[in-house]
């Protein structure tokens, strides 16, 4: 899009387009810092799985053109292979390569053949489509919302489960395991042990050989638990979250920072629309975790001693 809007006369061209290319073109350092290219690769052979399940109105004609002509197996192949060419492409595998696309015109970018490249042009192409289907839909959503807010208010006696949107939320919970079925039990709090005792040497189960290294020699500095023989990793609470809550601090009754929250349970995704004391939980990273990683196996401890950090351990306070 970019490419072809550059190719107008000037007085045709879209000023936001130019604007929006530079932030793009900008961020593609950090964008690169973050990358997972194996978990990407997973994510867009199991979208291209579900988009071949879909029903025959709602086929995607980009994935159809290129699979719509394979069946079972074969296909299934095919949209792997596809996935592993698009995060193997020379195009897209630094962070200069991917600028460099930004001053190729159209006919250049398709002399190209990068899969992914011809693959986001058709995507885009879409774009007019979805625009219009998405304008549809809200329009008789909006209709309707009013009386679906009536009949909750109704169903609840007039208290409806705050959502807490674009405001401050602070909530409150013990930490605490739970119940998901019959014969299973989960405790509160899950630890390096765990970790080691996961690893599969494959994703994602991979424990770096280092952490391993650590577990043996039961090298946790003053991270440990209580017996020294393990390191807690994640704990379970009741506290209340909702999606966007994810990397707030979780703090003790002292006001001390103990965790940071990562995820919700299973049982835990409905709270949208309510919430299960008994089953419904935030998952959260112990800080005694992070803090050993940061030390202990990122060699990182200088930085923890730069932080004035309450009841810190000697090895980590800072000099006078």
């Amino acid at each position: 899009m970019v490419a072809a809007d550059k190719e107008k006369p000037a007085a045709q061209r879209n000023p936001s387009m130019a604007i929006l290319a530079a932030r793009a073109r900008a961020a593609i350092p950090e964008v690169f810092g973050d990358r997972f290219p194996g978990y990407e690769r997973r994510m867009l052979t199991f979208l291209l799985r579900k988009a071949a399940e879909l029903p025959a109105g709602q086929k995607i004609e980009p994935v159809e053109k290129r699979f719509g002509n394979l069946q079972g197996d074969a296909r299934i192949r095919a949209e792997e292979e596809f996935a592993r060419s698009v995060f193997e492409s020379k195009n897209t595998a630094t962070p200069q390569a991917m600028s460099a696309l930004f001053d190729l015109t159209s006919a250049q970018l398709r002399d190209l053949h990068d899969p992914m490249i011809e693959f986001a042009g058709e995507m885009s192409a879409l774009n007019p489509d979805v625009q219009t289907r998405t304008r549809a839909f809200n329009s008789v959503v909006q209709r309707w919302r009013p009386l679906l807010v009536r009949g909750m208010s109704e169903m609840r006696g007039g208290k409806l489960y705050p959502d807490a949107n674009r405001t401050l939320r602070f909530t409150y919970g013990e930490v605490k395991g739970y119940v998901p079925k019959d014969a299973a039990v989960y405790e509160a709090f899950t630890h390096l042990s765990g970790v080691v005792e996961k690893d599969t040497g494959r994703e994602p189960f991979d424990a770096p050989e280092k952490l391993k290294q650590l577990y043996r020699a039961r090298d946790f500095g003053p991270y440990a638990t209580p017996d020294g023989q393990d390191v807690p990793v994640d704990f379970l609470s009741t506290a209340d979250i909702i999606g966007g809550n994810s990397g707030s601090p979780i703090l003790n009754g002292h006001g001390e920072q103990v965790g940071i929250v990562f995820d919700s349970n299973y049982e835990g995704l409905g709270n949208d629309f309510f919430f299960n004391a008994d089953k419904g939980r935030t998952i959260s990273v112990d800080i005694r975790y992070v803090l050993f990683l940061a030390d202990k196996f990122g060699g990182a401890g200088y930085l923890l001693k730069e932080l004035d950090m309450r009841n810190a351990p000697a090895s980590l306070r800072r000099a006078a």
